[in-house]
């Protein structure tokens, strides 16, 4: 005689979450392959990759390597936006959908505890509070530098 197992059912918020962040860190994690293939190519790169190899193998400053690989000042925040046209641009637009699926995911979280009315309430405040510094973070509205 065998007993079933009770396999306890997934709660929404945490459906939500994982389908947003899996699908939009899918979709990142192309866009990241795409620029990277470009940029070891050698095709339409804003830095210097060799700089960028020498400088690491060095132990050199973050901010010299950027200085000297890419012949400009360090541009900070979303500094990619700008240059989409280069392929090491495409690489890091890539990588930001990717932290950004985080993002929606939290929000959609969020909302799938408002909306199932999932207790207990205090999951929903961390998730909102969670979900406040992200977004505040990805806007650039706090950072940790």
């Amino acid at each position: 005689m065998t007993e079933e197992r009770q396999i306890p059912k997934p709660l929404l918020s945490g459906i939500i979450y994982g389908e947003i962040a899996y699908w939009i860190a899918l979709i990142g994690m192309g866009v990241s392959i795409i620029g990277i293939i470009l940029y070891l190519i050698g095709m339409n790169q804003f830095f210097d990759p060799q700089v960028v190899l020498d400088g690491l193998f060095a132990g050199k400053d973050t901010t010299v390597i950027w200085q000297e690989a890419a012949n400009s000042k360090v541009l900070h925040g979303h500094w990619y936006l700008e240059i989409l046209a280069k392929s090491d641009a495409i690489a890091m637009l890539g990588i930001s959908i990717c932290c950004f699926a985080g993002v929606l995911g939290a929000w959609g979280s969020v909302v799938g505890m408002i909306i199932s009315k999932e207790k207990p309430y205090i999951f929903l405040v961390f998730a909102l509070i969670i979900a406040v510094i992200l977004a505040m973070s990805a806007g650039g509205l706090i950072s940790v530098h």
